[in-house]
């Protein structure tokens, strides 16, 4: 296997961690697809490192280590025994809306940073709690028919023009 065909974060896993997470049972991530990491490293690129990341849905949270040189990382999800962590990284096992109710008030609206990405709304509406919650926000579900993904340049290295 290719280093170009892992995960673009992949790089940033302690193999401690990769294989106390990848080994449990039902883990439905691996080396190839941590989680939608794209997105994180490029939120990770505009969010001020001395702010809170606090990351709804976490679910294994190899994003954590995409956040390790923020103020603070941390991942809300349910039943997800084994996580990825780093230094700053504080998890919490409960649904949004109880994490909303009971930590809420604990933030810094101000130098706090709300993901909820890829969350499906099972119970609640989690991107609308999301939304309605934090001042700085960035909420994602991807909704309708995928359609193929169209570069808007070349991705090898031509000029695109046709001759």
């Amino acid at each position: 296997m290719t280093r170009a065909a892992l995960d673009p974060a992949f790089h940033l896993m302690p193999k401690d961690q990769v294989s106390r997470v990848f080994d449990q049972q039902d883990c439905d991530i691996d080396h190839e697809f941590l989680g939608f990491t794209s997105i994180y490293l490029a939120l990770a690129s505009i969010i001020p490192v001395h702010w809170t990341v606090v990351d709804l849905g976490c679910a294994f949270a190899p994003q954590a280590l995409i956040f390790k040189d923020h103020a603070r990382y941390v991942g809300v999800d349910m039943n997800t025994k084994e996580r990825f962590s780093a230094p700053n990284t504080q998890h919490h096992s409960m649904p949004i809306s109880a994490f909303l109710a009971k930590h809420l008030a604990e933030f810094d609206q101000n130098t706090t940073f709300a993901i909820c990405s890829y969350v499906p709304a099972w119970s609640d509406d989690n991107v609308g709690l999301a939304r309605s919650s934090f001042k700085n926000v960035f909420t994602y579900y991807p909704a309708g028919t995928q359609k193929p993904f169209r570069p808007s340049r070349p991705v090898d290295g031509s000029s695109g023009k046709r001759g």
